[in-house]
């Protein structure tokens, strides 16, 4: 059996591999976002370039909306997901003291934290911040994942608004 301590340097490497996951959701969030804004104007620059331009229609707007700046807002969503919105953890959440994670409006003075971390199970501390960073790793995922699904989605009618509009003029 594994002794109280020595799984400890496992515990950190698994939240340090969470944390930089949840970071990288944001860096990806962040590219893919400005790839999608600049991929929109270079459709937009071919559509331009359709003779006979559709007249202004109300549907437009909503399309506009719907199936371009959607996935916008999704990319951005990705972005703000915090630690105050990850899954609440069930079970002994109680007895964590946050020695990771410090809210300052709790515990606001050093001597204070130290006291409080002479005798905290970190153990305890590390998987109660393993397994909410966890929460808010698959949070971003599942939000990442939605924004590129609309992206496509609004690539793909982009395209076919684009065709159709073509076969309309010939």
């Amino acid at each position: 059996m594994i002794s109280s301590g020595s799984d400890i340097p496992h515990l950190l490497a698994a939240l340090k591999e969470a944390q930089d996951t949840v970071r990288a959701y944001d860096t990806k969030a962040q590219i893919v976002g400005i790839g999608y804004i600049f991929a929109l104007g270079i459709i937009r620059g071919i559509g331009a370039r359709n003779p006979a331009p559709i007249d202004f229609e109300p549907w437009m707007i909503l399309f506009s909306w719907a199936f371009v700046m959607l996935p916008i807002v999704f990319f951005g969503m990705v972005l703000y997901p915090s630690r105050k919105v990850a899954p609440k953890l069930a079970g002994s959440a109680g007895s964590v003291r946050h020695m990771f994670y410090v809210e300052t409006d709790q515990v606001n003075e050093v001597d204070a934290y130290l006291e409080s971390a002479k005798d905290c199970d970190w153990r305890r501390e590390i998987a109660y911040e393993l397994m909410k960073t966890s929460g808010l790793r698959d949070l971003k995922r599942a939000r990442f994942l939605r924004a590129l699904f609309a992206a496509a989605l609004g690539f793909v009618l982009i395209f076919l608004a684009q065709v159709l509009h073509g076969f309309a003029v010939i």
